[in-house]
């Protein structure tokens, strides 16, 4: 577990440069994590410690994602940034230009999963790609769980299976 953690955050920390995914090794130890991170959320109670920050981009997923009306493009730009950074900080202008460098709280990058999937501009291999970069920055953080959305994030999680079951057929 431990060395699965350490290779995720090398790779996080190198913008996933120069993965190796082809290791076998490696793939058991995804495998094998993703069922101790599902085991873990399971035993968290499902109580969820709200934020207080003022943070305009959890606040904007999370009007998204309840009211199920949104701007597509404005989700492919979130998209982008963390495509490109691998984070999202706390406030952007309408341009999506920064106002602060303070990120975001995890609980976006769960809303933000959810929404990437419903475009339709993106790919299964695209969705698959940022599922996997979520749910490796949200796993590694174990101190930052009680932050989670336990019910989203397991959702999150099934989807991930989902699309690694479409790809694989």
């Amino acid at each position: 577990m431990n060395e699965y953690k350490r290779n995720i955050n090398s790779l996080i920390k190198n913008q996933y440069r120069e993965a190796k995914y082809h290791d076998k090794k490696i793939l058991n130890d995804f495998i094998n994590f993703r069922e101790y991170f599902k085991k873990k959320i399971n035993k968290k109670p499902s109580q969820l410690i709200i934020s207080k920050k003022k943070d305009a981009t959890l606040f904007e997923l999370k009007k998204y994602f309840e009211t199920k009306k949104y701007n597509q493009n404005r989700i492919e730009s979130f998209y982008k940034k963390f495509e490109v950074n691998l984070r999202l900080k706390s406030k952007y202008n309408k341009k999506l230009k920064l106002l602060t460098n303070k990120e975001t709280s995890f609980q976006s990058y769960i809303y933000l999963g959810h929404l990437v999937v419903k475009l339709k501009r993106i790919d299964i291999f695209q969705k698959l790609n940022i599922i996997l970069k979520i749910l490796d920055k949200l796993s590694v953080n174990e101190k930052k769980y009680k932050y989670y959305d336990f019910f989203l994030l397991l959702k999150l999680l099934k989807i991930e299976e989902k699309l690694i079951n479409k790809i694989l057929k």
